[in-house]
């Protein structure tokens, strides 16, 4: 039986994931993100056995999945960005909780699981807008040039 690769986000970490006799891929980043004591417990002992291995995407990969980032306007960390980017290199599903993660996948066609959340029904283009005033902005801006209110993120219509 060949086996499956898959990348894991630190949210499937934390959320209780166990591997199995699959092959199992994460980027570095994430053993930071990983901060309850239980999961790190148990992400060390994964690593430790060679269940998890690590693996960094390749620049090139991680500045296409920036690009469609920015065209969702989903805010997701660089570590997460990395996640989409190896998922793309191994050409391998996600697993992952994050909705972020799982929107952006869903775009670039990159399968994704989820544990125990049912995961996104739709891909969701955000944009931002003035509280006060509408205006619509491209970028995460925290407050309005024109009226000082506060920017919001909804999704596009």
């Amino acid at each position: 039986m060949n086996k499956l690769k898959l990348v894991l986000d630190s949210s499937a970490l934390i959320g209780g994931f166990l591997p199995e006799e699959d092959e199992y891929y994460t980027v570095s980043d994430v053993i930071d993100e990983v901060e309850d004591c239980q999961s790190k417990e148990r992400l060390s002992y994964f690593l430790n056995s060679g269940k998890i291995k690590i693996k960094e995407p390749k620049k090139e990969i991680v500045d296409e999945v920036i690009k469609k980032t920015q065209k969702t306007g989903d805010q997701l960390s660089l570590t997460d960005i990395k996640i989409i980017a190896l998922a793309v290199e191994l050409d391998s599903p996600i697993i992952s909780e994050d909705y972020g993660i799982q929107n952006v996948s869903s775009l670039i066609n990159v399968k994704y699981k989820s544990i125990r959340e049912p995961g996104i029904k739709k891909i969701i283009n955000w944009e931002y807008y003035c509280m006060g005033c509408r205006k619509i902005y491209s970028n995460t801006r925290k407050t309005c040039q024109d009226c000082g209110s506060i920017i919001k993120r909804r999704p596009k219509k």
